[in-house]
């Protein structure tokens, strides 16, 4: 039981930071040897594992200059949807694939059951509710983004970065962030949406300062529990 209750621990880092890893597959390419020679024993890094990190180590493994800043919080190792619609970018809200979640695994990826992630908004784009955290990696050169059908990382808690729709309902410091029903960017956040049953789902935490449209912007994660998912 690696790393605990709270976290099974992933094993090691694809690459040299974690909001530029884009495996093909599932805990990347660990050793090339060649045909013949048996390969030393290792435990590669799988869909579902996550890390804990704090300011400091978030920062030490971020490609800030490229990418963006990676703050103190949980993030996980996910698979990513070969087909979904919408190409992954930095800030986007990541959600589940209901077809690859328990006891619909029969038609998931194979690799990824239960932890695969997609950027267009499930189950429908009218209710963007089953939401399983940030996507971190970039999406302009030269930064590294997260191709459709390979693994990386997301973020469930903590500190995130998120994308702000071109227009929002209600900015203000401390407002609530959900995810937006029919984005003008692709899987992007509303902001100070007025709850009721139905919306509440749709939550993902609270603005620090205040949020500008068409931006990057920074956001508490409050849905807690990992995003259900453990």
């Amino acid at each position: 039981m690696a790393g605990g209750m709270l976290t099974k621990q992933a094993d090691q880092l694809t690459a040299r930071f974690l909001n530029t890893v884009n495996d093909t597959v599932a805990g990347g390419a660990i050793v090339s040897l060649p045909t013949g020679i048996t390969g030393p024993a290792v435990s590669a890094t799988q869909p579902g594992d996550r890390i804990v990190l704090d300011d400091p180590t978030a920062l030490a493994n971020s490609d800030y200059t490229n990418t963006g800043q990676l703050y103190g919080g949980v993030y996980m190792y996910v698979g990513t949807y070969a087909s979904s619609t919408a190409t992954i970018n930095r800030g986007q809200c990541a959600f589940w694939l209901p077809s690859a979640l328990p006891p619909n695994t029969s038609t998931a990826p194979a690799t990824s059951v239960s932890y695969t992630v997609t950027a267009d908004a499930q189950p429908t784009t009218a209710i963007p509710a089953y939401i399983a955290g940030v996507f971190i990696n970039g999406n302009a050169s030269p930064a590294v983004p997260l191709v459709k059908g390979n693994y990386g990382w997301i973020q469930v808690a903590g500190v995130a970065s998120c994308q702000i729709d071109t227009t929002e309902t209600a900015p203000a410091q401390a407002a609530t962030i959900s995810a937006k029903v029919s984005p003008t960017i692709a899987s992007s956040f509303d902001v100070g949406v007025a709850l009721t049953t139905t919306t509440l789902a749709f939550v993902l935490g609270v603005a620090i300062g205040s949020p500008i449209s068409s931006s990057i912007s920074s956001v508490i994660i409050t849905r807690g529990n990992f995003c259900g998912r453990i």
